[in-house]
């Protein structure tokens, strides 16, 4: 590593060009901008992303792509709204709005990847200055106006190609984890949508159902047990156990981030509250229908979020887990200020139900995919902490390369 005096400070513009994204149609929604083969990222999608961002929601059509700009695959994007300070790299041509700024390098002056890590080593400062009266907004012009430290050319490149070696096997796993995902919904679908089911050919159906079958409700097969309402005036800055909100709870996702700490497990907490490493859980608010398995021990679990207790852990999470199933719960929430999902009503839900004995021949065959699954999770978790325990180390210089 370079001396630390062979630092210099210098701000974003020394580094390259860095200009905020386009949209300029209104209403932003208008449905003729959108069903093309243009790329539009949002905040969210970038947020979403690990080191590159290669998954997105949207497409521009040419109306689109007139009004916007297409970005260079290579284009370090950064949220200044909504998300602020989310930062990931296009993993192909793109258009985006003007809560992104894109940034793009002097040749031999900066080297990309370097700087999206000099970005999330100093996220959290972004997000101070970025604090508003109504709603946070992180400017262009308070982005130029930040110091920056940083070394030689040669010095990022070799920062950067330390820390996205974790990067890139965090990548890789997550695109394991999705094709098993694939596989698994797949294999729902064929057996309980579509009825090729193993030995279907043999089976008598009534009225378009397989004999055996039934129209029953989801407390048939699980039981929703809600979390524990945790004061907040015992948590403390770390601790052993980490508390579990609706925020770590995502559509297939655990994120064990962003947690609140105890020292100690409240005497009246539901033992059941004390989560382990495979539990399903559900959030019963806000985003309401998503459905997860926990990564991690020491995880406790707050209300808002229900574990799901069943005997079928695959099956249910393969049956929760489809889009119909989601946009069901999401029109049973109610609430005037927030959605909310009431674990009886939703123990209630009917569903058509398959036998006993297909429901475990689904489990035991889906057990090796889905235990892989957990497996690629838990080492994403411990390269996840390796990264950022080495990012402000590197950053910083006191650790050589």
């Amino acid at each position: 590593m370079s001396d630390m005096n062979e630092y210099k400070i210098v701000k974003i513009t020394d580094l390259g060009t860095v200009n905020r994204g386009k949209s300029k149609h209104r209403p932003r929604n208008d449905s003729i901008l959108y069903g093309g083969e243009y790329p539009f990222i949002q905040t969210g999608d970038v947020k979403k992303a690990n080191l590159h961002l290669i998954d997105y929601t949207q497409t521009y059509n040419d109306v689109g792509l007139k009004q916007s700009k297409l970005w260079k695959k290579g284009t370090l994007c950064f949220t200044i709204a909504a998300n602020i300070a989310d930062s990931a790299i296009l993993g192909m041509d793109a258009c985006f709005p003007d809560s992104i700024v894109g940034f793009l390098p002097y040749e031999n002056v900066s080297d990309t990847t370097y700087v999206k890590y000099l970005f999330d080593e100093l996220k959290l400062y972004f997000q101070q200055i970025s604090k508003g009266t109504t709603q946070d907004n992180l400017s262009l012009g308070k982005i130029c106006r930040v110091k920056l430290r940083v070394p030689d050319y040669d010095t990022q490149v070799k920062v950067a190609s330390i820390l996205s070696t974790y990067d890139t096997a965090i990548e890789n796993n997550n695109k394991r984890i999705r094709l098993l995902e694939q596989m698994a919904e797949n294999l729902y679908k064929e057996w309980f949508v579509r009825f090729r089911f193993p030995g279907y050919e043999d089976v008598e159906f009534e009225n378009g159902i397989p004999k055996g079958w039934k129209v029953g409700r989801l407390s048939d097969i699980l039981t929703l047990q809600s979390g524990y309402a945790f004061k907040s005036e015992n948590f403390v800055e770390k601790g052993e156990y980490k508390i579990v909100t609706i925020k770590n709870v995502q559509h297939k996702i655990f994120d064990g981030n962003n947690v609140s700490y105890l020292d100690s497990i409240p005497v009246k907490m539901p033992k059941y509250c004390a989560l382990h490493t495979g539990d399903l859980l559900l959030s019963l608010t806000g985003n309401v229908g998503r459905v997860c398995r926990v990564v991690g021990e020491n995880y406790l679990l707050n209300q808002r979020v229900a574990k799901i207790k069943t005997d079928y852990k695959y099956y249910a999470y393969s049956l929760l887990t489809t889009q119909q199933m989601f946009n069901y719960m999401n029109n049973l929430a109610n609430g005037t200020a927030q959605l909310n999902l009431s674990p009886i009503k939703t123990e209630n839900i009917r569903s058509l139900l398959p036998n006993i004995e297909l429901i475990e021949q689904y489990d035991k065959l889906m057990s090796p995919y889905f235990n892989e699954i957990m497996s690629l999770n838990q080492q994403t978790q411990l390269l996840t902490k390796e990264r950022d325990f080495l990012l402000p180390r590197l950053m910083s210089g006191k650790l050589e390369v």
